[in-house]
């Protein structure tokens, strides 16, 4: 890729625009690969600022009415209103004008002044706020947008430590060529691809390839920019430039993903430029056919065509979807469900299939020590003891859960004495006065009698089946067996069950992590299939495979690795308590406090939103059509015609506020 993504906020889509700036650079954290052109007079900033002064404007002529304060303080407030969010819309309007673009912004700049004109004004001055309302709802969208590809940069180290003639030296990533030899220390992040010359450590690849248990990287192990160098020290021979590394690539295909969204659109903008051309013709029409074709008075034939204007000018309908939307995303915001934007609900609504991420999603992403197995010549418990005097001084994540065992059952390690720690390979010390080794089972005969190991290979075989990690424990002349699983989060199986209850009809996994894993939890989850040893761009491919079998697809992740295929969904649901800062912004939706069951809670909000919408785009029709007919005859005086036409906003706006006693479903 040799071009930059830039977007172009537009209302309803984002438009692409390339150019010749060069692709992504990860150690310019500042830089922003969206922008808003400054062809376009409004900024993001500027828009939030219009819908905030326009609404509060309004609103205190809203309280100044209700409280029958002075009229004219209360034509001034609605004056401001209407000029602070008129201004904008007009700018907007001419502009597409000069273009010989006419679509439903015209219709509603007209349709709120010739409500103020006959006396209407606050009727006309909250349209315009509405209007201005979508747009900051817009340009808020494009920022989140942003922010992702500036979380996944901050991944990735700015600098690598080189090694010349075996001294080291930090310079910047830049600068750094395929095959140099890098250095990374214990605790540090990997800054570049490339395979291990020197040194043994673990490797957390989480961030990377979502697999829960740090990878035991040797000489010849390939390593990826962005993981977490857990204990050892490593050399590393470069393999990739930083525009190249596997972390760059995920930036790609999120930023890919943003330029072509997959989003719904809704029906009044698709049907807006003939609508409002219709609706202006129609009016001309009324006025000149009542004048010249039936000799009615000049002033009773403008005073139709007006009518017509009005009463078909769509209010109501505008308002019938996003004050839906906007009700459902407050009912969810109580329930610690954060949504993006309303059209993400509605795909929510018609999906059919949800695929889940497993470690962090599915499962807690937290590793515990689930079985200790022993010969007999030593117990349980002093197995457990000899393993955490061992694991007390370690910070790897097995070690942790050795540790976590010991304080559930109230047991403290003894003291470790000659404690020895070889990274990627064990650790060993002495434990009252017996030597404790810990590490894998096929290095346990070096230390241990080669019958007593292998008299324990056919259960150790048993648990890694059940996707289970092993470590092998020897005491002296004992051995035993430490087996460490990720468990499957507490709401996980509710979730499931209601999602089918709800008309889902395909659930699968998508995993980093190895088969065996993978294929434990789907089997105890009843899922319908799951995917493993999965890259970010495998992720990102079987994404998209299940998006055009099932037709809308919600895919529901946590980790970076995530971030990309969260991109690509239909709807991308975000684990945010626990979950990488870059998934949070790929995603249209994030669940704040982690509980997995709101899952199924947000699709049945989507369901209930998506049922009221409809009932609300009825009701708007229905009145608009029937104030039509009345207009055109001439049938209904105008104020009355003003009032019904008005009464229907208020009447599908009550009608969505219903979704707030939602949240509690």
């Amino acid at each position: 890729m040799s071009v930059e993504r830039v977007f172009q906020a537009g209302r309803g889509a984002y438009k692409p625009i390339l150019s010749d700036t060069p692709v992504l650079d990860l150690e310019d954290k500042s830089a922003s690969i969206f922008y808003t052109p400054s062809g376009r007079w409004i900024d993001q900033r500027f828009a939030v600022v219009v819908a905030i002064g326009a609404g509060l404007f309004l609103l205190i002529a809203w309280v100044l009415s209700f409280l029958q304060g002075p009229r004219p303080l209360q034509n001034l407030f609605i004056l401001l209103s209407f000029t602070v969010a008129g201004v904008p819309a007009l700018a907007e309007v001419w502009d597409k004008l000069r273009r010989f673009r006419i679509d439903i912004d015209l219709l509603m700049l007209l349709g709120a002044c010739l409500a103020a004109y006959i006396g209407s004004p606050f009727e006309g001055a909250l349209l315009l706020f509405l209007f201005a309302l979508a747009g900051a709802m817009e340009s808020f969208s494009l920022r989140r947008t942003q922010a992702a590809i500036v979380a996944l940069r901050d991944l990735a180290p700015t600098e690598a430590t080189i090694l010349e003639d075996g001294k080291p030296q930090r310079v910047a990533l830049r600068r750094v060529a395929v095959g140099a030899t890098i250095l990374v220390r214990p605790g540090e992040k990997v800054p570049l691809d490339g395979v291990v010359t020197a040194g043994s450590s673990s490797v957390d690849e989480s961030a990377i390839t979502g697999e829960s248990v740090p990878r035991d990287c040797v000489a010849g192990d390939e390593v990826f920019a962005g993981t977490q160098n857990v204990d050892g020290r490593l050399e590393v021979r470069v393999s990739r430039l930083a525009s190249d590394t596997t972390l760059a690539k995920i930036v790609e295909l999120v930023t890919e993903a943003r330029q072509h969204p997959a989003k719904a659109q809704r029906l009044i903008d698709r049907i807006g430029p003939v609508y409002s051309l219709t609706v202006i013709a129609a009016s001309v029409l009324v006025a000149v056919a009542a004048f010249t074709l039936f000799g009615i008075e000049g002033r009773e034939s403008v005073r139709r065509g007006i009518a017509l204007l009005i009463v078909a000018s769509p209010c109501a309908l505008i308002i019938a979807t996003p004050v839906a939307y906007l009700s459902a995303i407050a009912a969810a915001a109580r329930r610690g469900v954060l949504i993006k934007g309303g059209a993400h609900l509605e795909v929510v609504a018609r999906a059919k299939a949800v695929a889940f991420d497993k470690t962090g999603t599915l499962t807690t992403g937290k590793i515990r020590l689930s079985d200790v197995a022993v010969d007999g010549t030593i117990d349980e418990t002093a197995a457990l003891l000899a393993a955490g005097a061992i694991e007390a001084s370690s910070n790897h994540p097995l070690a942790t859960a050795v540790n976590e065992a010991l304080k559930e059952r109230n047991l403290e390690a003894p003291a470790v004495t000659d404690y020895i720690s070889m990274p990627g390979e064990g650790a060993m010390g002495v434990v009252d006065g017996r030597k404790v080794w810990i590490g894998k089972l096929e290095r346990a005969a070096v230390v241990a009698s080669p019958e007593r190991v292998a008299a324990f290979e056919e259960r150790a075989a048993a648990l890694r089946h059940e996707g289970k990690t092993v470590s092998a424990l020897v005491v002296g002349d004992d051995v035993a067996l430490l087996a460490f699983q990720d468990t499957i989060r507490e709401g996980s199986p509710a979730c499931i069950s209601r999602l089918r209850k709800q008309g889902v009809t395909r659930i699968e996994m998508l995993t980093g992590d190895h088969e065996t894993v993978a294929r434990r939890v789907s089997s105890d989850l009843g899922l319908d299939g799951y995917r493993a040893g999965l890259a970010p761009h495998d992720k990102v491919g079987a994404t998209r495979e299940l998006r055009d079998q099932s037709g809308s697809l919600i895919l529901v992740g946590d980790g970076i690795n995530d971030a990309p295929a969260l991109a690509h969904a239909d709807v991308g649901v975000a684990m945010g308590a626990m979950g990488a800062d870059v998934a949070l912004e790929a995603a249209d939706i994030v669940l704040m406090n982690d509980d997995i069951q709101l899952v199924a809670w947000l699709h049945h909000l989507a369901k209930r939103t998506a049922a009221i919408v409809r009932q609300n785009l009825t009701i708007a029709i229905g009145v608009i059509g029937i104030l039509s007919v009345f207009s055109v005859f001439g049938t209904i005086p105008l104020p009355l015609a003003v009032i019904g036409h008005e009464g229907s906003t208020v009447i599908v706006a009550l009608n969505a506020l219903r979704l707030l006693r939602d949240s509690s479903a």
